[in-house]
């Protein structure tokens, strides 16, 4: 267990990279919320065009932040982590694609409910923690 948990927490790597981690992570954590927020408000409110738009322009800019923080950090990397986690990257795309278009057949024929982008979300997410945490394991 504890293992897992040095893997998850990236121990190990230079202070350069867990600096770049933490970014990354953080603007991860700022795009989800920014993602929550928007949604959550225009569940429950008639929003204005003004506030949809920033809702919209706030995502966006975090998003993007968060692609060049990870860009960067995948550029700073030695070669070993950036195999981790560009294997991490392939598992999870893979497996999202495949579940999402397995889950479609099923959705289109009316057996499952339309999926929630949300989920396709965590999945990608989930699977790409669990690519982090297997490679640190497989490559440690």
């Amino acid at each position: 267990m504890k293992s897992i948990f040095n893997a998850l927490c990236s121990k190990g790597l230079p202070a350069r990279d867990l600096k770049n981690a933490n970014r990354v992570n953080l603007l991860a954590v700022l795009w989800a919320l920014s993602l929550l927020v928007g949604s959550l408000l225009s569940q429950y409110y008639s929003l204005s065009v003004l506030v949809i738009s920033l809702a919209f322009i706030t995502h966006t800019v975090i998003g993007i932040a968060m692609v060049f923080a990870y860009k960067r950090y995948l550029t700073e990397l030695d070669e070993m982590e950036r195999k981790i986690q560009l294997d991490a990257l392939a598992l999870s795309v893979g497996v999202t694609i495949i579940g999402f278009s397995s889950y479609s057949i099923l959705a289109k024929n009316g057996i499952l409910p339309e999926l929630n982008s949300a989920y396709l979300i965590a999945l990608m997410a989930l699977t790409y923690i669990a690519g982090i945490i297997s490679g640190r394991l497989r490559y440690s």
